[in-house]
């Protein structure tokens, strides 16, 4: 009982002194249960193995609060495979997904500090993943400038293994040790606006201190015109990787859509560098992804292009369409015809297979959705010999999924 009073007294102060200081304080969930059948996703399977059935969960809960002066976000997660953990769980911790502070000096300039998620214009240098259950997050301190339509983020990030450390110690999480990047959004009018990123990411070289440096650059110009709306980014990257090799590389890539009320198509095109399987120079050419966000997105829905069979460093290049029908009920369709940009092999082709996407989504609120995926892909017959040999069939490409999305405002 006295347990209780006292709550209610300090839950009652605190609203009290929220409401004087103009500050608000919200509280809400993500939760999220994806139910998959795979056959091919990620990696293509012999015709004598067995599919994999799959259920996963995210579970987060957001406390968000804003004021004058500052924000601070506090968002607790567990995300895991059903059955992952003993029904007695005693290993399994629930992690902060993000914990950070934003103080703002004033109306154009502030500072957010702590580990955020973060996600730029079209999303190929940094997004937060949002796509998986887990998501992404960095550990990061991020200076913002924002008037007359320029927005400006200074990011800086320095990773070490533990807090312990009493003398430098090689870092051995196979990411950056250190990163730091300025990116800068320009809206001309509510129809013109380009994005424009250089990025330093500093890696390790395994079991030393010596750290490269690996740059990348690049632009997102977004314009729109009578329902057109043309969506274009390149970016490059020089100077070293993780390994010492000398590191060039590039993304080029165009899009067109139109929308027409509640139906809309898009046709693009993605090309990333490569180099030929015999090029022996110790220059690498394929596009390093600093903070892992490229492949969903872009290259299909199975993931090829995560998975082990195939060669990155050959690059890779895509023509696809899409087009989408609906407003609370839609139904999308998405095509890609996949190719590696360089040579794979000896007398292999370039062609990777065409995949085809299909997602149907219903939203019963503005907080509660349901997803219903297929996908297929259809592989060229090189992939599937170089992938299971040459005497194995492989299994039909296919991958189902199911996902149940639900973010209640709790208070």
């Amino acid at each position: 009982m006295r347990k209780t009073l006292v709550l209610g007294v300090l839950f009652y102060l605190t609203t009290n002194l929220i409401a004087q200081t103009k500050s608000e304080l919200t509280v809400s969930g993500d939760f999220r249960t994806v139910t998959e059948y795979r056959q091919g996703y990620k990696a293509l399977i012999a015709e004598s193995s067995d599919p994999a059935f799959v259920i996963s969960q995210r579970s987060r809960l957001i406390l968000d609060y804003k004021s004058d002066k500052f924000d601070l976000r506090f968002s607790a997660q567990d995300a895991r495979a059903w059955g992952e953990t003993f029904i007695i769980n005693n290993s399994k911790a629930i992690l902060l997904h993000e914990a950070w502070i934003k103080y703002k000096f004033n109306n154009v300039l502030g500072i957010k500090i702590g580990r955020q998620s973060i996600k730029y214009g079209d999303s190929r240098i940094f997004s937060d993943r949002n796509w998986s259950i887990v998501g992404s997050a960095h550990d990061a301190a991020v200076f913002k400038y924002n008037k007359n339509g320029l927005s400006i983020d200074f990011g800086m990030a320095m990773n070490n293994n533990s807090a312990g450390i009493l003398t430098a110690a090689s870092y051995s999480i196979n990411q950056y040790k250190s990163m730091s990047w300025i990116w800068a959004t320009k809206t001309f009018s509510p129809k013109i606006k380009i994005h424009f990123v250089n990025l330093l990411a500093g890696y390790q070289k395994t079991g030393t201190l010596i750290t490269y440096g690996l740059n990348t650059i690049g632009v997102n110009p977004i314009a729109k015109l009578h329902g057109f709306t043309f969506d274009g980014a390149a970016y490059f990257q020089f100077g070293k990787n993780g390994t010492g090799n000398n590191h060039q590389a590039h993304i080029y890539t165009a899009n067109l859509s139109y929308t027409y009320q509640f139906i809309s198509a898009k046709a693009g095109y993605d090309h990333y560098s490569g180099k030929d399987f015999d090029d022996t120079s110790n220059t690498d050419r394929d596009f390093k992804q600093i903070t892992e966000t490229i492949p969903h997105c872009y290259f299909g829905f199975m993931d090829f292009y995560k998975g082990p069979q195939f060669r990155k460093k050959q690059g890779i290049s895509d023509i696809n369409f899409n087009i989408k029908y609906g407003k609370k009920t839609r139904l999308t369709a998405y095509f890609h015809a996949l190719s590696y940009t360089k040579k794979p092999g000896t007398d292999l082709s370039k062609k990777i297979g065409n995949e085809f996407d299909f997602v149907l989504t219903h939203k019963f609120a503005a907080n509660h959705s349901l997803d219903i995926g297929y996908s297929f892909m259809l592989p060229h017959d090189d992939l599937i010999t170089t992938a299971l040999g040459p005497n194995t069939d492989a299994a039909f490409a296919q991958w189902a999924w199911v996902r149940l999305t639900f973010k209640p405002k709790l208070l």
